[in-house]
């Protein structure tokens, strides 16, 4: 039981710590604290029964990288959308030569009827 809570434990602590350096990494800390409770149980019943609890700790310490990777971007990275300039002048400019094209369209409809 105890090796199936820490492989559980891992399988957490992995995925938080994958998730921590994507962007999504506000979901990092999920996985990474159910790796790090699943890692306290696994480390405290190896700790009980007197068997190696290297393991254990390994998945403690990683779960508590994810977490605080993921805390440390959240506070301090900041999330600012930029304003395009280049490409808002660029469709003001292509509105305007559309607004030309129709004028002359219609210019040349008239001078037909």
């Amino acid at each position: 039981m105890i090796k199936l809570f820490a492989i559980l434990g891992i399988i957490g602590a992995i995925l938080g710590l994958i998730f921590s350096f994507l962007p999504i990494s506000n979901l990092a800390i999920f996985p990474a604290a159910i790796g790090l409770i699943l890692g306290f149980i696994a480390f405290n019943g190896a700790k009980k029964q007197g068997q190696n609890f290297n393991f254990p700790r390994i998945v403690v310490i990683l779960a508590l990288f994810a977490i605080i990777i993921s805390v440390g971007k959240q506070l301090f990275t900041d999330n600012k959308v930029e304003v395009d300039t280049e490409f808002i002048e660029k469709e003001k400019q292509s509105e305007e030569d559309a607004v030309k094209e129709l004028e002359e369209e219609l210019d040349e409809l008239e001078e037909l009827e």
